[in-house]
């Protein structure tokens, strides 16, 4: 299968001074994430938008003729 790797560099947005927190649940800093696709996608032809804090990928399926024949039936317009 394929692999997708996404990485980058969150930034920390500044805290003020001082500020100090119990739980964190975004981190800052750099982060990589790896996903195995199955079989079947293209990823020559991916795309992606981050916008408005959110990345959105989509991967198209690949086109791949199957080699056999099949019969589509045509019916008439009334």
């Amino acid at each position: 299968g394929n692999r997708l790797v996404i990485s980058g560099q969150r930034p920390d947005c500044g805290r003020p001074a001082g500020c100090s927190f119990m739980v964190m649940e975004i981190n800052y800093g750099p982060f990589s994430c790896e996903f195995q696709l199955p079989e079947g996608y293209d990823l020559g032809e991916a795309l992606a938008v981050y916008q408005n804090g959110f990345l959105k990928i989509e991967i198209p399926q690949s086109v791949r003729p199957s080699g056999r024949q099949q019969m589509i039936p045509i019916t008439e317009a009334k």
